[in-house]
């Protein structure tokens, strides 16, 4: 076996397949390091899942015979997850389960699993006398033959426990070779699910381009741009109360183009108009991973495609904003 293991969350349903998932445990035994979707009914359940997904190699998804417990949305913690894990383009394995008999699946879940076959690349189906374990490995062997990651959990060099701790403190990190696909920092702490604290008085750097017109002509530049933490925040405190990846940007653009004016006429001294102010998407895009991975923002409904997907404030960062306003009144 390699020196390395990868990292696989496992997405599945509650109370659903609890054999199949024993399966999994010993499949992966000496392949991967598991993760698994926790029960909905734990209050940060849909935050453990999301993060671990973030921090891990490839998605393995089981569908039996539920679609799982419903959140208030109508979805179920499986369904975000599989959301989630889609957004976070990570390589999918999909098992599901053929049901031979007529029996009354949940429509949820048909529409769940049609969803699901329509998009995946890799689905693997099985039945009630499938020995899984062979149809695991194959399935494994093909994701990863596929897509090319260098593990990044590292077996201990001795068993004495202070190595084996050094070891799964420091792990490797991961080189993805996937097109769009993010180099991701696999710490024990993301895969264990802890946030990513963000401090207020930091900045985050990124860069924005505009349109900037001087003497009746337009130009298009592009500019470096820093704005603090609580800046940020607080332009997220005045969106909807849900808002989406465009309603994200929109906000963050009219923040910047408060300072952008400015901005540009250093560069540019005769202009007299600037506009269409706009955050560059791969900066977005890393707002937008930093802020989940902060528990400041977390998903709360879908549309029928996953580019719909809904956002929100969690109470964590209305209390982080609660927190600053009382701080500048006392000063």
């Amino acid at each position: 076996m390699p020196n390395y293991r990868y990292h696989i969350h496992v997405i599945h349903a509650d109370n659903d397949q609890s054999l199949i998932l024993d399966s999994v445990a010993i499949a992966f035994q000496e392949r991967a390091f598991l993760t698994y979707d926790v029960s909905s009914k734990l209050p940060k359940a849909s935050l453990y899942g999301r993060q671990c997904i973030e921090a891990c190699d490839y998605a393995l998804i089981i569908i039996g015979d539920s679609y799982g417990t419903t959140q208030r949305t109508g979805i179920s913690q499986m369904h975000l997850s599989y959301l989630s894990a889609e957004a976070k383009l990570k390589p999918l394995l999909i098992v599901i389960k053929t049901h031979h008999h007529v029996i009354s699946l949940e429509p949820s879940l048909t529409e769940f699993i049609r969803t699901v076959e329509k998009h995946a690349k890799y689905v693997y189906y099985y039945d009630e006398s499938t020995y899984i374990e062979p149809l695991l490995v194959q399935a494994h062997n093909d994701i990863v033959n596929n897509h090319k990651i260098m593990g990044s959990w590292t077996k201990a060099r001795t068993q004495s426990l202070p190595e084996y701790e050094s070891d799964m403190q420091a792990p490797r990190k991961s080189s993805v070779s996937t097109k769009n696909q993010d180099v991701r920092s696999t710490t024990i702490s993301s895969a264990t699910g802890l946030s990513r604290p963000i401090v207020l008085t930091d900045i985050f750097s990124f860069q924005y381009s505009a349109h900037a017109y001087e003497g009746g002509n337009l130009t298009e530049v592009t500019m470096p741009m820093a704005l603090m933490w609580s800046d940020i925040l607080q332009a997220l405190i005045k969106i909807s109360p849900t808002f989406s990846s465009y309603g994200l940007q929109s906000s963050i653009n009219r923040l910047i183009a408060h300072r952008a004016e400015n901005d540009v006429q250093q560069l540019m001294p005769k202009v007299h108009a600037v506009t269409r102010c706009q955050m560059t998407q791969n900066d977005l895009n890393r707002l937008q991973r930093q802020l989940v991975a902060a528990n400041w923002i977390e998903l709360t409904t879908f549309g029928t495609r996953v580019k719909q997907e809904l956002w929100k404030l969690t109470f964590y960062a209305k209390s982080l904003s609660k927190d600053q306003q009382e701080l500048d009144h006392n000063l």
